[in-house]
């Protein structure tokens, strides 16, 4: 026991093994480790959409309604089309490039598949579209 200006400091020895210490010391360090694993695997993995799309779309089949109205979209062959404006289209990529799940919020611009926020580490793939009369045609 230390005594000093008036006040008692109890003065307390610890030991511990060296392989106690040893094993906390390492156990300690593992944990450390996990969130850096799981950042960096997360951050390395990126998933595209589909290679060498060519189809069409009818505009006129009840099946594409939602596309008639500005605003509407359908996802068709893993290819999102977005009406954004009179007589035009987009389409870009339904697969996520974080999780390789389909697109289906909001971490995506609609017009150019850019990555508006959250965790996409890139950008849609687009795919040109053009139209004659009642038909898209969706290629890459």
């Amino acid at each position: 026991m230390l005594i000093s200006r008036g006040y008692t400091i109890f003065k307390q020895t610890v030991s511990m093994e060296r392989k106690e210490f040893l094993k906390k010391s390492l156990a300690l360090c593992g944990i450390s480790l996990i969130p850096v694993g799981v950042f960096e695997s997360c951050s390395k993995q990126s998933f595209s959409g589909p290679a060498n799309v060519n189809f069409t779309v009818d505009l006129s089949n009840s099946a594409n309604a939602a596309l008639t109205a500005v605003g509407g979209s359908l996802i068709a062959n893993g290819v999102i089309i977005v009406h954004t404006g009179n007589s035009v289209f987009h389409a870009l990529s339904a697969t996520c490039t974080h999780a390789g799940c389909t697109v289906g919020y909001g971490s995506y611009n609609a017009a150019t598949g850019a990555v508006l926020g959250g965790p996409p580490p890139s950008a849609l793939s687009t795919y040109t579209v053009t139209q004659s009369g009642n038909v898209l045609t969706i290629k890459s």
